[in-house]
């Protein structure tokens, strides 16, 4: 992906009002979905919506992808479909394993421009697997962990431990194949409480993960901010960047900025909000 996305809202496919809103959202990313939010009399309505409601969910800037279903039986047509309405890329969700996103990967061979994959791993089986998943395949474009489906089948809350545990796990796994952690360690069902979204979006990115799903327009902007760098920390990081310039042309690696160590991890992190800054502003 271009950039990261900081937020990305679900929005069911099949309800026009929903879609409509889509693109005044401000939402890095679009999530059309045909799988939860769908009932199962309406998933072929939803998936036939996907003609018009992506170029439109797209018309705002946002990047757009289609969460598909499964079992197969579905996940084929909804995938073929996200191709021909051209979808940036799917989440591909309770996947299985690397074999699986293999799989998906090679129908979104077909689709005329390069489209991307976002496993979502809602099973210990898979959860086990999570490094394969993460390296399976050069589409991956990021990660999340299902979280209500993963708790469900583990008997914990879907705030529990257990459930945050397997997130650290998975941004580990995801560094490690290059591609985006996403999501939150904890639940953010409740968007009315936006005080307690913000200290969890901060508690997230300070984490490693670089953005996350809602499924309300109102926490778009708390994850745009949340999930981006302060005016402070780019303030601070130009200046670590700039001292280190300087620390290099008298032969020194490491030295002080606002009274505090800097060498290069301290640097590596400058760089990437210097990066990350450039990225959202571009």
């Amino acid at each position: 992906m271009t950039r990261a996305w900081r937020s990305m809202l679900y929005v069911p496919a099949n309800v026009p009002r929903f879609v409509a809103k889509a693109p005044g959202a401000g939402a890095d990313a679009v999530i059309l979905d045909l799988e939860d939010s769908v009932p199962a009399d309406r998933k072929a309505e939803a998936r036939a919506a996907l003609a018009e409601a992506v170029p439109l969910a797209a018309s705002g800037g946002s990047a757009v992808l289609v969460r598909v279903n499964r079992p197969l039986r579905l996940a084929l047509p909804d995938i073929e479909a996200a191709i021909e309405a051209g979808a940036e890329g799917i989440l591909l969700t309770k996947v299985l394993g690397p074999d699986h996103v293999v799989l998906a990967a090679e129908l979104l061979a077909e689709a005329p421009r390069r489209m991307v994959i976002v496993p979502v791993v809602e099973t210990a089986a898979a959860l086990l697997r999570i490094e394969a998943i993460a390296r399976a395949h050069p589409l991956v474009a990021g990660l999340l962990v299902g979280a209500e489906d993963l708790a469900a089948e583990c008997g914990a809350q879907p705030d529990d431990e257990l459930i945050v545990l397997a997130k650290r796990q998975m941004v580990i796994a995801a560094v490690a194949a290059g591609v985006a952690p996403l999501g939150t360690l904890g639940t953010v069902a409740d968007f009315r409480d936006a005080d307690r979204i913000r200290d969890l979006v901060a508690r997230s990115r300070r984490s490693g993960l670089v953005g996350a799903t809602c499924i309300h327009p109102s926490l778009v902007p708390i994850l745009n901010a949340g999930f981006a760098p302060s005016e402070a920390e780019v303030a601070l990081a130009r200046r670590q960047v700039a001292a280190a310039e300087a620390a290099a042309a008298e032969g020194r690696g490491s030295f002080t900025v606002d009274g505090m160590m800097v060498d290069e991890p301290v640097l590596i992190r400058a760089r990437r909000t210097l990066a990350l800054a450039g990225a959202q502003a571009g």
